[in-house]
């Protein structure tokens, strides 16, 4: 059995580690995948989490070696992508890289648009260079890209009783949402202590 954990909204300032790192200690082999908004708001206008930015990025780094960040939208602002444009596109590439690049923070190449709304030039510009995307389970037309990552359960499901080789879980770090992590935090120490853990990147 292998698990996959995408969860969505991490930044800088809001990335969940202190409760992932106790999902590690439980599953040695653990892995989590974070849709990762490049931009934080929050880091650049609160004063206390300005001073705490440098902290919070080097906590990170500290832990590449079971996260894997991936780009979550530019800014995480409503219907950000539904309308973009191929030029756009081309120039939001741009600044994730400069984003990431400014944290020293790797970042592969599979991008989720925020509440899942994209359209055609989006998917076809993602295709053309090389980026994955993420879809979700519950609109089964919804626009996909070539190299496609769609989730099997919400961490809010009763995903522990799936027997199925692979389970891929989704959930947010929001604070708000039923699938957030702290609120499914018990959860997910129902895991099958023998399965295999996998980023996102390797189930493709």
């Amino acid at each position: 059995m292998i698990y996959s954990l995408d969860l969505h909204d991490a930044t800088i300032s809001n990335n969940g580690i202190y409760l992932l790192k106790q999902i590690k200690e439980h599953y040695p082999k653990f892995k989590v995948s974070l849709f990762f908004v490049p931009v934080d708001k929050i880091s650049e206008t609160i004063a206390q989490a300005r001073m705490q930015k440098a902290a919070n990025i080097q906590l990170i780094k500290d832990n590449l070696d079971w996260i894997e960040l991936l780009p979550h939208g530019l800014m995480h602002i409503p219907r950000e992508f539904e309308n973009c444009d191929r030029h756009t596109m081309k120039m939001v590439f741009q600044s994730i890289d400069e984003a990431f690049t400014s944290y020293g923070l790797p970042y592969k190449k599979i991008f989720c648009a925020p509440y899942w709304l994209w359209n055609q030039d989006v998917v076809d510009v993602l295709d053309e260079n090389g980026w994955a995307g993420a879809s979700d389970r519950n609109q089964p037309n919804m626009l996909k890209t070539k190299k496609n990552y769609t989730y099997d359960y919400s961490i809010s499901e009763p995903f522990e009783k799936a027997d199925d080789e692979i389970i891929k879980l989704h959930g947010h770090i929001d604070g708000e949402s039923e699938n957030d992590l702290e609120r499914c935090f018990l959860k997910l120490f129902q895991c099958n202590r023998k399965a295999d853990w996998k980023f996102v990147s390797e189930l493709l």
